[in-house]
């Protein structure tokens, strides 16, 4: 694993990778860089080309053979005033490897004062042994005597060669015949640190352009990091706080449409949640532990009193208190473990699609079998022929009809009759529970969803319900993105309408 991926700060490991992936670039480019390869070859071309001509006005401007032939190549050269010399340096050697002609007796010696070299041209000349091309160290005489011998058995050549400073010089040596008498070699040869100054100039437009693109990618990094870093940070600062002290609030990211900012909406969401279902812990242990309070005293003070009773009927009665006490303690328990262990039912379920019509049948069977009989308590059930198909899951489900049609049967007098009616719209399916009931006070329809909360007419025995079954509908059916409400009947009665999202 490279080492900047190992960097702890995202923010970092983004200017690292980017300016990295860069710096490679401009390194391989660097590498496989072939202006220096095709500058050498166009001037071996260009040299050659020149040498050709040289030697065919050589052919042209013989006056005699019998001229002096320094004298002949001397006036060739400033008569027509060559291009070749000031672009090349030309020298003629003749069969003893002597030198008979060098265009440098005619060039003016110019001093270049000026020898500072700028930050690009030293910066550039240090990567020079890195990237420069590699050739053969030029023979101290300035040429090779070899490729002077080739020529005379009438070879051209053209070679490149490393000067001391590490400069690269071309070379080319062509035969010179002139009316077939003397042999001679022209050799022309690049002024020393022409191509590598062109290289050189080359090298600094690229690493001008080079340098901007690094600092417009550095630029462009730490925007991004601070775009992507700094928001998370904030949210795990956030989101640590939380977690150590229970509350606090989610920074609000609602002008970010990116990734970003669904996680902060993500993330309130789920600190929302939290910190409700918290809210929710609290007040359910304070409701568990008052509810669980009162029957506990009433025990206490029942056993307390039959301690010191005589009485044969008081002892019996305080007797009947203390079993009906227990009683209510074990159907709070039950009722409250169901409660706890619904909730992570509910988040960890697997959904599937119901048919409600099948769970209110089974229902109402149940119903009908066991408990309308005996009360002589009619429960009728109305359903459309078509699937009223809904997500969830069927048991859970199921527990809220039958929550509902025993709470409707708790309130209902013998003879009368219990209506289960459920339809469809568009997009909801709608089920009713309709009791005959004396139906529910005005001051309490906001409060019978409520845990622990119940009501009972003077003619209901108090203490056999836990208060817990209207509450665990709601919790159901808001778990399934439903609604729930109770309403009266204009007749009399209690009515509860349940509203699911159909699944089509």
């Amino acid at each position: 694993m490279l080492n900047f991926l190992k960097i702890e700060s995202l923010g970092a490991r983004i200017i690292a990778i980017n300016l990295i992936g860069l710096i490679l670039l401009g390194t391989g480019f660097l590498f496989v860089d072939k202006s220096q390869n095709n500058l050498i070859e166009a001037r071996k071309e260009a040299l050659i080309l020149q040498a050709n001509l040289i030697a065919f006005s050589f052919t042209l401007n013989a006056q005699s053979v019998n001229q002096e032939v320094n004298n002949n190549i001397d006036n060739l050269f400033l008569t027509q005033n060559w291009t070749s010399t000031k672009i090349a340096r030309t020298q003629i050697f003749n069969e003893n490897l002597q030198k008979i002609f060098d265009s440098r007796d005619f060039q003016e010696e110019t001093l270049n004062e000026d020898n500072k070299e700028s930050f690009f041209s030293s910066l550039i000349k240090n990567f020079q042994t890195l990237f420069d091309r590699d050739a053969p160290v030029i023979p101290k005489e300035g040429y090779s005597i070899d490729d002077i011998k080739k020529s005379f058995t009438g070879i051209t050549t053209a070679r490149e060669y490393k000067l001391d400073n590490g400069g690269i010089t071309v070379h080319v040596s062509i035969p010179l015949e002139r009316n077939n008498l003397k042999k001679e070699v022209l050799l022309l040869s690049t002024n020393e640190g022409d191509i590598g100054r062109i290289i050189i100039e080359e090298r600094q437009r690229f690493l001008r352009a080079f340098l901007i693109a690094l600092s417009v990618s550095l630029f462009l990094s730490i925007s991004l990091s601070g775009t992507i870093a700094r928001p998370l940070n904030k949210l795990a600062k956030a989101a640590e706080g939380v977690s150590d002290a229970g509350v606090g609030e989610i920074p609000s990211m609602d002008n970010r449409k990116d990734e970003i900012g669904g996680l902060a909406k993500s993330v309130r969401r789920m600190t929302g949640a939290l910190q409700e279902r918290v809210k929710s812990v609290e007040a359910f242990a304070a409701d568990v532990a008052h509810e669980l309070k009162n029957p506990l005293t009433s025990l206490q003070s029942a056993i307390e009193t039959l301690q010191i009773s005589n009485e044969e009927k008081e002892r019996k009665q305080l007797t009947k208190i203390a079993f009906k006490d227990l009683k209510r303690l074990d159907r709070l328990i039950s009722d409250i473990a169901s409660s706890s262990r619904l909730e992570v039912e509910l988040a960890k379920g697997q959904f599937e699609k119901i048919d409600i019509r099948d769970v209110l049948e089974s229902v109402v069977e149940v119903t009908r079998t066991n408990i309308s009989k005996k009360l002589d308590i009619d429960v009728r059930l109305n359903i459309p022929r078509n699937e009223i198909n809904v997500l969830g899951i069927g048991d859970r489900i199921a527990q809220v009809f039958y929550n509902l049609v025993d709470n409707a049967l708790s309130f209902s007098k013998s003879g009368s009759s219990i209506e289960i009616n459920a339809w469809t719209t568009k997009r909801e399916a709608i089920i009713e529970v309709k009791d005959q009931g004396p139906g529910i006070p005005k001051e309490n329809l906001g409060k019978i969803f409520e845990r622990f909360y119940t009501y009972r007419p003077e003619e209901k025995s108090f203490g056999n319900n836990s208060g817990l079954g209207l509450s665990i509908c709601k919790q159901i059916i808001k778990s399934l993105n439903g609604t729930i409400i109770a309403t009266n009947r204009a007749e009399g009665g209690a009515t509860f309408t349940i509203m699911l999202p159909l699944q089509n």
